[in-house]
């Protein structure tokens, strides 16, 4: 008899903490790698109102929510470049009239978009840096020290949503008494949020759990907050990162 294929990441249950408009994706590639996914939206994005722009030589856009909230406010000069900060934003670019020309090999944060060889612009050169509010300041402060002229259009924020108290309750019943094996966090401010809309009990619950995060910054806010469970560090927030760094680390965890 051939044996039954067990799926990566079978027996496992991953609290889901991404706005309730972008779970479904990464909660349903979960379930098919095996796992039993519970949305629970710690974040939620609110539109900003900007400026328009035009006659910027680059225009780098940080993230998903910088692409849907921000493409329509960009006139591109027709020998502009585009860069975005990830793989994850720049899918989102394609499906726009921005294609990405520069994307990062790996990694999903300024630093890599830095590092980027294509990355060049002459003295003066006019960079348009398109985000949340409460960004980073790093790119804007890195092409400013290269002699580059940037502006800022930030177009969303994150919010902290409102969850009941029955919805926040069943599922620190669930967690309880039947467990949670990972929490995902891929922004800091939604590992903060998700501390502040737990009880007591689920606080205490967190903070023996194992965390799935897209990047150190975020591994290291966990360590901050007091949070001691092993912490699963993705190379970036796009489902295809974050699942495959959960399915490494419970090979690794099997095999131990």
């Amino acid at each position: 008899m051939i044996p039954k294929v067990m799926p990566p990441l079978a027996e496992l249950t991953v609290l889901v903490t991404r706005p309730a408009s972008q779970a479904a994706g990464l909660c349903e590639q979960l379930g098919q790698h095996g796992a039993a996914a519970i949305a629970f939206p710690a974040v939620e994005i609110a539109p900003l109102t900007a400026a328009a722009a035009s006659g910027h030589d680059l225009i780098v856009f940080v993230s998903v929510n910088a692409v849907a909230h921000g493409v329509q406010l960009i006139e591109k000069a027709p020998t502009a470049r585009v860069a975005a900060i990830g793989r994850a934003t720049a899918a989102a670019l394609a499906q726009t009239s921005l294609p990405a020309d520069i994307v990062p090999e790996a990694g999903f944060n300024s630093e890599a978009l830095l590092a980027h060889p294509d990355l060049t612009l002459g003295d003066g050169a006019r960079v348009l840096i398109v985000r949340g509010d409460g960004g980073r300041e790093l790119l804007q402060e890195s092409f400013t020290s290269r002699g580059l002229v940037v502006e800022t259009r930030e177009v969303y924020k994150r919010v902290r949503p409102t969850i009941d108290d029955a919805t926040r309750q069943a599922v620190e019943l669930r967690w309880a008494n039947e467990g949670i094996d990972v929490v995902t966090a891929t922004s800091i401010e939604t590992l903060h949020n998700l501390i502040e809309i737990l009880s007591d009990r689920g606080r205490a619950l967190l903070r023996e759990t194992a965390l799935l995060v897209a990047s150190r910054r975020i591994a290291e806010a966990a360590q901050a907050a007091g949070l001691n469970g092993t912490v699963i560090v993705a190379n970036g927030a796009d489902d295809a990162s974050m699942i495959g760094a959960l399915a490494n680390w419970r090979t690794r965890a099997r095999a131990a």
